[in-house]
């Protein structure tokens, strides 16, 4: 795992942003000591890999304490494998059936799973088209349909239909979907608020330490890797440490989001786009296309029935500017 043999690098001589946002994400948040509104738990997966600043937020505003999954293993894939529907899912979704046990096992009573048809629109590219990807949108579903548990344990599960990308509206249907809590509309309402704005400071640090690495390697001159992918292939169960394996070259790694606020020269694309996760990803190649110290590597999970649109058309960019596409292919096999 060291690749060539050489020292495990220092994550400050070599930037690695896949472990500054998981870091950024989970253990830059503390619970709540003493919940005046008891705990809450919440799953580490799909959604919450991009989100879980806005739902920390929310919820510890109101009184909660917030209590997350562990960290995914493939111990914790096999705790809920049986509830699995399908083989043919992608790992991050198969993955999801061992936190939401996980949650359980740990004594939360209350687990919060909100389903998002929509992604946040992006003020830089109000034009593109901003679903969430069918699992990402709606796999709550999913579980209150397989996991009997939840009904066996008497585990009131939310996953109340969200408009995230509309804040006025999202307000509104938090009041409604929130109502057997009690909680005074006022309070929801400024809680909503207060978890927009950490979610977009979440975004903005990873926008400030892209653009650290980017100035860095202007400087001397060094390559880098945009390894793009989704937000939960971040998670390090998900990506079998291979950004970490990079890093051991001493090559700084970027991310599809923290390049996708930079302008490019953007080509019309051959396909229709309508997800948010695949217009950082056409960016980014178009980003990778003029820098030439910058080499894109995709991560694809197996099973993702949509990179089979994403990894064409990111390729067909690359290679139109004589770039080398290369694209690893990630599932539930530790090798």
């Amino acid at each position: 795992e060291r690749g060539i043999g050489g020292k495990k690098p220092d994550e400050d001589e070599t930037p690695n942003i896949y472990q500054y946002k998981y870091r950024r994400l989970f253990r830059y948040y503390e619970p709540l000591e003493n919940p005046q509104r008891g705990t809450i738990g919440i799953p580490r997966v799909l959604n919450m890999y991009e989100d879980y600043p806005f739902w920390f937020t929310f919820f510890t505003y109101l009184g909660y304490r917030v209590q997350l999954s562990g960290k995914s293993t493939a111990k914790m894939y096999y705790k809920g494998m049986a509830t699995v529907p399908s083989d043919s899912l992608c790992y991050p979704a198969k993955i999801t059936h061992g936190h939401i046990m996980d949650l359980i096992e740990k004594g939360v009573t209350k687990i919060f799973y909100p389903c998002e048809p929509y992604n946040m629109v992006d003020e830089k590219h109000p034009s593109e088209n901003h679903y969430n990807c069918p699992i990402v949108a709606s796999y709550a579903e999913n579980i209150r349909g397989n996991m009997d548990i939840l009904r066996e344990k008497h585990i009131e599960f939310l996953q109340p239909f969200l408009p995230i990308n509309d804040e006025k509206r999202m307000a509104e249907r938090l009041v409604e979907a929130l109502k057997d809590e009690h909680l005074p509309k006022d309070e929801i309402t400024a809680a909503v608020d207060a978890a927009y704005k950490e979610l977009a400071q979440y975004r903005q640090d990873v926008r400030d330490y892209g653009a650290k690495i980017l100035e860095r390697i202007e400087q001397t001159g060094e390559y880098a890797i945009l390894l793009v992918g989704r937000p939960y292939h971040i998670d390090p169960e998900i990506n079998h440490g291979i950004p970490e394996m990079i890093q051991s070259y001493h090559l700084p790694i970027l991310s599809e989001d923290a390049v996708y606020h930079m302008p490019v020269k953007g080509e019309k694309l051959h396909i229709v786009n309508q997800w948010s996760y695949h217009a950082r990803l056409y960016h980014a190649a178009q980003f990778v296309c003029e820098h030439p110290n910058i080499t894109l590597i995709q991560f694809s999970s197996f099973g993702c029935g949509l990179d089979a649109i994403t990894t064409g058309q990111v390729r067909d960019i690359l290679e139109a500017h004589d770039r080398i596409y290369t694209m690893i292919k990630l599932d539930e096999v530790s090798n």
